[in-house]
């Protein structure tokens, strides 16, 4: 048969596999409290390590009051979480960590120097190759290795806080050693920040004095542009040339509107005398006293003719005498206003005149304006480099007054502070008694339970046959005819093969009559 049905054939009894464990009790429990005794050594017997932790907040430590002049709250140096990872490799970084052991005098205690005191087993491993000489490292990096190890140095979740975290066999050893490397970061940061003011006053220095060259340079150049060119300023901050312009094109527009107007009245005072018509309607003769006076002594007449008319004829000697001074009257009024047409051609020809010797003076001014305008551009340039090198000046003066103040004084805050020193710890953090013998005891335990089952199913002691399970009959098959005279070695040969097919038959045939044992359930 197939290798797939004899495997079909069997089952695994599960009374048989767990009766296991009740058979080999003993050996399982004495493994389990050997196991258990050992873990129970080990942690009994093992250095006990505690840990402190020192806690470290990031952020600005500037006063209000203090805060350099242009700054605000929100120049603050940033707490993202980038920065803060960015501390906490400051704080772990070696030139920290060796300050502390120099202070400390860590070198000479043997838990950060394995080569103070090797043990037999230590020293039998080196010989053997097994474990690196510790002799082969300088013994500060020696130390340095044992400091990073004891270390543990991480920022808080959703906070600005690091906590410097440091084991050792000694629990005040272990509070010293996190305080001292909380304040040689705060050390260190402050010395950051002095190397960084001196450096700013030593550059600010030599930058002051050269710019204040600088700026009377320029100051003397603008001053003396502004002589060779001839530049004047009027009010307003601008040129005189530009100015005046700008005065004499006012005067020539009202000059102009003056002119136009005169020149208009004129014409209308001409047109009256020429076509013989009323002079009441021109405003510029009505505005004359005498012919005001001559008017109401033209009305006058008029009405006392008017009143004679009634009871005299026009022949009349005394209305003939009236109409004659009418006449005279009216001459007079058309002389007056002759007069007055002479002044206002002559006001216009003043006008025009006036106009033509502006145009001149604004035409000469333009030329001086173009010329004017051009030296103000230099002008203007030489300025703005002097502004900007004087507001230079200032800003660096400002600076480094500042920065010397705060180095005389020695007030430099760092961008962060103490939160909390470690506290010396009471308890060790390891070894835990019970935790240990009991995970020691739980895992033996399950260790030998998981390989008592596995023996007891791989020896086939836990197998049996499968319910209904019958073997294939095997046929009978003809054998050749053999030769008349077999050599001894070929009769013997056939004569095993045919004793073990007989046995395989007959055992076949016995376990095909065998009735199947029913299958308890699991």
């Amino acid at each position: 048969m197939s290798v797939q049905s004899a495997a079909a054939d069997v089952d695994v009894d599960l009374r048989q596999l767990f009766a296991s464990l009740a058979r080999n009790w003993l050996r399982i429990v004495l493994v389990t409290l050997v196991v258990t005794g050992l873990a129970f050594a080990f942690a009994w017997l093992a250095t006990p390590q505690y840990k402190a932790v020192a806690k470290l907040e990031i952020g600005s430590r500037e006063s209000v009051f203090t805060r350099p002049a242009g700054t605000t709250s929100d120049d603050k140096p940033a707490t993202d979480e980038e920065a803060v990872a960015t501390e906490v490799q400051i704080i772990s970084s070696p030139d920290i960590l060796k300050k502390v052991a120099s202070d400390l005098n860590l070198e000479k205690l043997p838990e950060f120097d394995e080569a103070l005191k090797m043990s037999a087993l230590s020293r039998a491993l080196v010989l053997v190759g097994l474990k690196s000489d510790p002799f082969d490292i300088p013994p500060e990096e020696r130390v340095l290795k044992a400091m990073h190890d004891k270390l543990n140095v991480y920022g808080v979740e959703k906070s600005r806080v690091i906590a410097v975290e440091f084991s050792s066999n000694d629990p005040k050893l272990a509070a010293q050693v996190a305080d001292a490397i909380a304040q040689a970061y705060l050390a260190s940061k402050g010395s950051a920040k002095m190397e960084s003011n001196t450096a700013a006053t030593g550059f600010l220095g030599p930058e002051i004095t050269d710019l204040q060259n600088r700026v009377k340079d320029a100051e003397a150049k603008v001053a003396a542009y502004r002589a060779q060119s001839d530049l004047l300023m009027g009010g307003n901050n601008s040129v005189l040339a530009t100015q005046q312009l700008s005065e004499l094109s006012s005067e020539l527009s009202r000059v102009r509107a003056n002119r136009a107007a005169a020149e208009a009245t004129a014409d209308s005072v001409r047109k009256a005398l020429q076509n013989g018509g009323t002079l009441d309607s021109v405003p510029e003769v009505l505005s004359s006293e005498l012919i005001q006076r001559l008017l109401e002594r033209q009305v006058e007449l008029r009405t006392n003719i008017a009143d004679l008319s009634t009871t005299l004829l026009d022949n009349h000697p005394r209305i003939r005498a009236l109409k004659s001074q009418l006449a005279d009257l009216n001459g007079q009024i058309r002389n007056e206003a002759q007069k007055i047409l002479k002044g206002l051609a002559t006001q216009a020809q003043t006008a025009k005149a006036r106009e033509d010797q502006l145009v001149q003076e604004v035409n000469m001014l333009k030329a001086a304006s173009a010329r004017a305008g051009e030296q103000q551009v230099e002008l203007d340039a030489l300025q703005r480099d002097a502004n900007a090198q004087r507001q230079q000046l200032e800003s660096y003066m400002a600076s480094y007054r500042e920065a010397a103040s705060r180095a005389d004084r020695n007030y430099l805050p760092v961008d962060a502070r103490l939160l909390s020193k470690a506290q010396v710890p009471t308890e060790p953090y390891f070894p835990k008694i019970g935790p240990i013998t009991g995970a020691a005891a739980a895992a033996s335990l399950l260790l030998m339970a998981i390989s008592t089952l596995l023996r007891e199913l791989f020896s086939g002691r836990a197998m049996r046959p499968a319910a209904g399970a019958r073997f294939e009959p095997i046929e009978q098959v003809a054998m050749p005819v053999a030769r008349t005279e077999p050599a001894l070695a070929d009769a013997e040969d056939e004569a095993s093969d045919d004793s073990v097919a007989d046995e395989r038959i007959g055992q076949g045939t016995v376990m095909e009559a065998a009735p199947a044992e029913p299958v308890d359930p699991p």
